[in-house]
């Protein structure tokens, strides 16, 4: 279990890395439709984070 919680600490900081660096790419490329795009990534990091833990919660965590 203890692999498993390192795997996903590892996982969750490289998508947050991920998802800043892509922000703030977007951020430096004029962007007049809408402003808030670059915020975009990070909330889809989130999104992808939640599915994650969700599934692994359903199909791969032991019972109990």
């Amino acid at each position: 279990m203890k692999g498993m919680w390192t795997f996903l600490q590892t996982c969750l900081v490289f998508l947050c890395t991920v998802a800043v660096v892509l922000a703030e790419e977007a951020a430096k490329v004029e962007v007049k439709e809408d402003p808030y795009a670059p915020i975009y990534y990070i909330w889809y990091t989130l999104i992808a984070i939640i599915l994650a833990w969700g599934v692994y919660d359903s199909f791969f965590r032991p019972v109990d």
